[in-house]
This record gives structure tokens, sequence and C-alpha cells, in this order.
């Protein structure tokens, strides 16, 4: 959720087309539905009905948040709205200023791009390694090289052209040089839009000639209408604590978690800690068994999410001098974790556990075992 936390966000990494307006929420190019980044939208109508768009564009903050539904949007009203060579805004016939960036569903703009078939719009993402059928895991200079002869062609209606490059922050050095280079002589009527989950993973000079606009964290009021919208029913109020909690701010993590049942994890967790310091070793040796099994990648994934979610919570709150935690954290195994240890005691135990699960994953560790040394952490 917090910029200093950027390891965390590295491990939660957060196309067909329906002829008919889409239900709940959808993959950005498809999606009609946007709320929660207000001040980001108006800057980019101000910069459109003003005439003083900038040739790049990155949009930062924490991964599943919303970026991405807002580049394809930005793209949309750009492709719709973006006034070219050709056009004054002092003639009467002029288009009005916008007040929002919605392009209708049934717009052809809107259709071309989803399909991915607008001739003056590029996407650019991590390619597919056809060995395992995933995506890598950066963008490549060969697929960076795609973006420059693009943008030299004409527009097809005199317009603009728009290239959206998606997790930019996983761009190579030899791939960011490659966009760097078009930068430096940026062709009229083209924008580049470069969505990054860590803006310090931009090398400075791309950074230097680019438009910066920065997304916070979803608030629980809004995470909790978009999931609902997502689910098409309400949560109860207690896995809405859970929910909000493990998602801190992001939709897409709060998607997963839901998808992969984290919230019946998350309560399993909270009740084998609530029996702290006294656990209950046979519940947690069952638990441990079925996380070991094969398929539980997902599950033990939630569990490492879950863990440091708690003791992150606690660092915050002893650093804030904070004795009571809001729900899901309000029992009273976390007020006396908080009157037991100090700040550096807590933050160390957070260390430990996020190192613990770190490298029981990338170790390819025994996970029945990463999970029983976890709660020896504690």
């Amino acid at each position: 959720m917090f910029d200093n936390f950027e390891e965390l966000e590295e491990e939660y990494d957060v196309d067909d087309f329906h002829s008919e307006a889409p239900e709940g929420l959808k993959e950005p190019r498809h999606s009609t539905f946007f709320i929660g980044h207000d001040d980001a939208e108006q800057e980019a109508i101000s910069l459109i009905n003003s005439g003083a768009m900038p040739h790049a564009i990155i949009l930062s903050g924490l991964e599943g948040i919303g970026k991405s539904t807002f580049a394809f949007r930005l793209a949309r009203a750009m492709l719709k709205h973006g006034l070219s060579d050709n056009q004054d805004s002092m003639f009467d016939d002029a288009p009005a200023e916008l007040t929002s960036l919605d392009v209708a569903f049934d717009d052809p703009i809107f259709s071309k791009v989803a399909a991915g078939g607008h001739p003056d719009f590029l996407t650019i993402e991590r390619p597919i390694d056809p060995k395992k059928d995933t995506r890598k895991n950066n963008i490549d200079v060969e697929t960076a090289r795609k973006v420059a002869p693009f943008l030299r062609k004409t527009a097809s209606d005199g317009g603009w052209r728009v290239v959206l490059i998606d997790d930019a922050n996983t761009m190579n050095r030899n791939a960011q040089n490659a966009i760097l280079k078009i930068l430096e002589e940026p062709p009229k009527n083209t924008l580049l839009i470069l969505v990054t989950h860590r803006l310090g993973a931009m090398i400075p000079t791309i950074r230097s000639r680019c438009r910066v606009l920065n997304f916070k964290p979803l608030d629980n009021e809004t995470l909790t209408q978009l999931m609902q919208k997502e689910v098409g029913s309400s949560l109860n109020a207690y896995d809405t604590d859970i929910l909000n909690f493990l998602a801190q701010g992001s939709i897409g993590l709060a998607h997963d978690i839901l998808q992969s049942e984290g919230i019946e994890t998350a309560k399993k967790i909270f009740s084998l800690f609530e029996q702290y310091p006294d656990f209950d070793w046979v519940a947690i040796h069952h638990l441990s068994d079925q996380v070991g099994r094969a398929g539980q990648e997902k599950t033990f994934k939630n569990i490492a999410h879950i863990f440091n979610s708690i003791f992150e919570s606690l660092c915050f709150a002893k650093a804030r001098e904070q004795n009571n935690l809001p729900a899901p954290l309000d029992a009273k195994v976390y007020k006396m974790l908080l009157s037991r240890y100090g700040l550096e005691e807590l933050a160390q135990k957070h260390e430990e556990v996020k190192n613990h699960f770190n490298q029981v994953n990338f170790a390819n560790l025994d996970k029945r075992q990463g999970i029983l040394a976890a709660f020896n952490i504690i």
C-alpha cells in the first residue's frame, strides 16, 4: 500500500470483446466503470481542454488500483477528442470542452480499442513465453522497439497516435533506452502512456521527460463499492473488514483474494493467532498439511500476505503509539503483541516473517515446514 513497501508490491503482481455493455468489473480495455481517482481524471481533462497534453505521461502507484483502466480511458478520449494540428479551438465548430474522459460503450472507438483493432492505438505488454504459455517477467528491447515505427506513421484520421505501455517498470535497461530515444524527439500529436507500479524502476532521463500522475491506494469505501460490483452482492461486515485489510487499497489484489478464497484462509490464521502464546499445534499441523499439497500455491501466497500484513500493521500502530487496531485486528492478542514488543522488535519480526516466506517461495522449500516455522517466529 505504501511506497516504502515496494518489495511487497512486487509479489502481487495485480480478451474477448463483449458485444453488449458489460456487467461488473472487466479487464481495463473493456471497462466502462471508473471511480476513485478524480484528481488524475481532472488533470487529464484539463490537459486535453487546454491543448497542453504532453508527449508522455507516467501513471504511477500501487498495482491493481485502476491505473490501467485509467490509461485506456485516457487513450480513448485522446483518440476521440485530441485536437490535431489542423484544428483550432477558436473556431465555432471546435469540440466543446470535456467534462469527462468517458467514451460511450457503443462508440466505434471504444470497440476498436477493446478489440485491439484501432489503427492509431498500440498496446505494449510483457510478451508471452511460448514454452510456458505465461507472460515473461519483463518487457525486452525487441518489444519496446515496436513503438518507434508505429508513432512515425500518419494518424488515420489526422488526429493522435497513442501508445500504452503496461507494466512499464518491467522494461529492461535496453528497452527503456529505446523508449528514451523516442522521448528525446517525439513525433507530433503522439501520446505515450507508461503504467508503472514502481516509479523508481524507470530511469531518471525517462521520468524527467514525462508528466507523472501519482495514483493513491483506494479508500475502503471505494474498494468496498468496487467489490460489491464485482461479486454482485454485499459482503458481510466482517468479511468486508478482512478484505479491506488485506487488499490495502488495491482492487486487483482484492479480486485475487476473493478468487483464491483468501478471506476464509485469513479467518483460519486469525483464529490461530488468537491462541497466542499457547498455539494449537495440532490445528497448525493440519493447516500446514493442507497447504503443502499440490495445487495450494495460492493459499500459501495468501498466508504469507496475511502474516506480512499483520506485522506491518503492528509496526505502524507501535510507531504511532496506537494501542487499539481497527477490525479485523481488534482482538486481545494484537494488543498483547503491541504491549509485549517494542517497535524495533516488531520491525525485526516483520522482517523475519517476510524473509522467511520469500525464501520458502523462491527456493521452493517444503511449504509444510514453512507454515510451521512461521508460527515459531511469532
